[in-house]
């Protein structure tokens, strides 16, 4: 069965990028019925005793969809951290070869994110030839399917940022970097073998 991981933030939200209530709602209305949903149609497939990534990698339709959408929420809240860290000398050093530097990376990420339309999600992603991406997702799509690995990723859909930000959606891109956990990042880079 699945079930959410634990967002140490659910009760207090993310300082000036995500309120309480908005995390909340989120994690306990929104990502619970995928995980809701995914524990009663998995059982009685052909995807029953597979892990969330095989079953990512083949199914379609509604069980993918809320599989998929499992995944994404749950790497979208390890993303985070509320404490407050700068990034390491090697995490720079990623950034400054692979964009150019962490401002341009940052905002060449806002980009990709804001130019989605619709609902999705925005990922930074190492490809099996070794180079990183941004890359936008619609809907329930993400890397996994791709044979991709993700490193970092934000939410568009407008349940992610509509309580807080309204139609001020800029303002939500800007503000994720105020709690993006760098040791976060720095581990999936470690685990990628790419620092």
């Amino acid at each position: 069965m699945f079930s959410i991981v634990d967002v140490p933030f659910l009760q207090t939200g993310l300082g000036n990028f995500l309120s309480a209530h908005a995390v909340n709602i989120h994690v306990t209305k929104h990502h619970q019925a995928y995980v809701d949903t995914a524990n009663k149609l998995v059982p009685e497939s052909e995807f029953a005793g597979q892990t969330l990534e095989q079953i990512i990698k083949t199914s379609t339709g509604a069980i993918f969809n809320n599989c998929s959408q499992h995944f994404n929420h749950s790497f979208f809240w390890m993303c985070f951290s509320y404490n407050i860290s700068n990034p390491s000398d090697k995490v720079l050093d990623f950034f400054s070869k692979a964009f150019g530097s962490l401002d341009k990376f940052k905002d060449t990420f806002v980009n990709k994110a804001s130019t989605i339309f619709g609902s999705g999600w925005c990922y930074l992603v190492l490809k099996p030839d070794q180079t990183v991406e941004i890359i936008q997702y619609s809907n329930a799509n993400n890397p996994i399917k791709d044979g991709y690995f993700p490193i970092l990723c934000i939410d568009t859909w407008e349940h992610a940022w509509y309580i807080d930000y309204e139609n001020r959606k800029a303002e939500y891109f800007m503000r994720f970097w105020n709690y993006v956990s760098w040791d976060f990042v720095e581990s999936r880079l470690q685990l990628a073998k790419i620092i």
